[in-house]
């Protein structure tokens, strides 16, 4: 820094010329000290980055097995024993909703499947909607069980080996165009065989499709397989 004098000259009337020097000063700033938390500048903290131990795999909690026999979630079972439906999983005498007695072949109570689940020893169970439509059950949800000696599916999975069935139901059951059972053209009663061609998949349903190419139920509360004499069911 340029530190050479300055010379000012100052006159009064009555006093002699004064001469001033004056010497410019380097002044060192004043940094404050460590100390001094006022002037500090904060620091944002930087997070760690998590570390994950090399060779190391998270194993996610598997998923429950479902057994071949089980039906599937939106299919309907009916009961072929007595059973409870029961308020949760974990089967308990104060837990029960309602007792479905045993009943004759076309008043089994009728159930659909929406979901599984297991009880604390493992046993598979259905959850299950009641749709048994006209009952004062019809709507209840709760679970019961999933032994095929209780309950089976309400439909016919195959054909008849003889490809005969009779007409149990004794309103007797309708016969359609399509597979969807619309375009109705005719009411078979109770008692008649028929001849069936083939089954047929609709959803989660069945149908049989007659020697003359209409459309009917494969419910097993309305129709039997098999060719013999008509028993009561």
């Amino acid at each position: 820094m340029d530190t050479k004098p300055i010379a000012y000259t100052m006159s009064e009337k009555e006093n002699p010329a004064i001469t001033v020097h004056v010497v410019k000063k380097s002044v060192t700033p004043n940094v404050p000290s460590g100390n001094d938390s006022s002037n500090v500048t904060p620091t944002t903290p930087v997070a760690p980055t998590p570390s994950t131990p090399t060779g190391e795999t998270i194993k996610q909690p598997a998923k429950p097995t479902i057994p071949n026999y089980a039906a599937k979630k939106g299919a309907a079972v009916y009961a072929t024993r007595a059973l409870y439906l029961y308020k949760n999983e974990n089967f308990k005498n104060s837990q029960r909703l309602v007792k479905y007695p045993k009943a004759k072949r076309v008043n089994r109570p009728m159930f659909v499947v929406t979901d599984y689940a297991r009880s604390t020893n493992g046993v598979l169970h259905y959850k299950v909607r009641d749709v048994n439509h006209g009952s004062k059950t019809a709507g209840k949800v709760g679970y019961i069980t999933a032994d095929s000696k209780f309950v089976v599916p309400v439909y016919y999975q195959s054909m008849p080996k003889n490809k005969k069935i009779i007409i149990i139901n004794k309103k007797g059951v309708n016969a359609y165009k399509d597979a969807n059972l619309t375009k109705r053209v005719k009411n078979y009663k109770k008692g008649t065989r028929l001849t069936v061609k083939k089954i047929v998949k609709h959803n989660l349903a069945s149908r049989y499709q007659l020697s003359n190419g209409d459309y009917m139920t494969a419910n097993k509360k309305l129709i039997v397989q098999g060719d013999y004499q008509i028993i009561n069911y």
